[in-house]
């Protein structure tokens, strides 16, 4: 009788030590983060201080974040997260996915108030600038090693030394640049006026030589009634045109769209697969025309709406994505997308 229970307890026993590695391995299974996979984007407009900067991660079956932006500010646990560093310098972000995967960027934040300021150099202009006179210009700054002046006048460069002589053959407003060491991020320019050249008279009228051929009572008219000028009563009767509006040319400003990268634009795909973004909220992008041409894994087309549609509520992983911009405005004129949707637990093509 005693054996008979031995027996049942020890299979009991191995019965809960097998369902609890079942129970192990189902939970790891679907925890499982491929750490040389991890995946996390840094977008910055700038990367300078008081600058809000975007931290997202596109990590697969990732479950939990942790980021350390480096500046000794407090941990953040949010998938898609901004942070402002406060002082420039460099900066290493470890983001920490499901407690055990931990990936570093480097991030370099610049000063906000110290970047335009720098090695942007001085113009010196004289006060009085002529047509066809000699004016003389200086350039002050640290650390120039070749300029490139352009005096308003000519499409190309004028001048490449440091402090130029130039003559101006036409009067009127002038814009002064100068670029320096090829940086064309950091022009100076100066707005001057140069004066039209000045004629002077070689042979002037001397009045009090002239010698009147009449007097001055000669030229008088004869002195008599007033009468009507007959060329005022003929003009009554002569049609008049009737006024007509002159109608002003008016160009419209060409509307630009924001600017947006191909990581973006996929990340908000991604979004409008979780739920959370819808195809309205890609109108700027597009310029409102939400049926522009989709080239889907190389090999179905469809408009950006039909896209949405597909998405929504799956679960994808977007592998490549290109778009398709206008150049005159920015906007988003057709895309090519791979990406695959999770069914059953495996990854196929939609």
């Amino acid at each position: 009788m005693n054996k008979k229970n031995i027996d049942i307890r020890v299979v009991f026993f191995f019965a809960i030590l097998l369902l609890i590695g079942v129970i192990v391995f189902i939970v790891q299974f679907f925890n499982h983060v491929d750490c040389d996979d991890a995946k996390f984007y840094v977008f910055s407009d700038h990367s300078q201080t008081d600058e809000s900067i975007e931290f997202y991660d596109k990590t697969d079956d990732a479950k939990s974040w942790k980021w350390d932006f480096g500046d000794g500010s407090e941990i953040d646990v949010r998938k898609h997260t901004f942070h402002i560093y406060k002082n420039p310098g460099k900066y290493y972000v470890t983001l920490t996915i499901n407690g055990d995967c931990g990936h570093t960027k480097e991030i370099n934040i610049k000063d906000k108030y110290g970047a335009d300021k720098l090695g942007i150099p001085q113009i010196i202009t004289p006060q009085i600038i002529t047509v066809g006179q000699p004016a003389y210009f200086k350039s002050v700054s640290e650390d120039a090693r070749t300029w490139e002046w352009a005096f308003g006048e000519n499409n190309g460069i004028d001048e490449t030394s440091s402090n130029p002589v130039y003559n101006f053959s036409t009067s009127g407003e002038k814009t002064i640049t100068l670029v320096i060491n090829g940086d064309f991020s950091r022009v100076a320019k100066k707005v001057i006026y140069v004066h039209p050249k000045v004629i002077k008279k070689t042979n002037p009228l001397d009045v009090t030589s002239y010698v009147f051929e009449k007097k001055a009572e000669a030229f008088e008219l004869p002195r008599g009634t007033v009468k009507k000028d007959p060329l005022e009563e003929m003009l009554q009767y002569v049609p008049v045109a009737p006024k007509t509006k002159t109608i002003k040319d008016s160009t419209l400003a060409v509307k630009k769209a924001p600017k947006i990268s191909e990581d973006q634009f996929e990340i908000l795909l991604t979004k409008v697969a979780e739920g959370n973004k819808v195809k309205d909220d890609f109108a700027e992008y597009l310029c409102d025309d939400l049926d522009i041409p989709i080239v889907k894994n190389d090999t179905d087309l469809l408009t950006f709406s039909q896209l949405c549609a597909s998405i929504k509520g799956k679960k994808i992983k977007i592998e490549s994505i290109r778009l398709n911009k206008d150049k005159q405005n920015n906007c988003v004129k057709g895309l090519n997308i791979s990406y695959k949707v999770k069914k059953y637990l495996i990854w196929s093509k939609d």
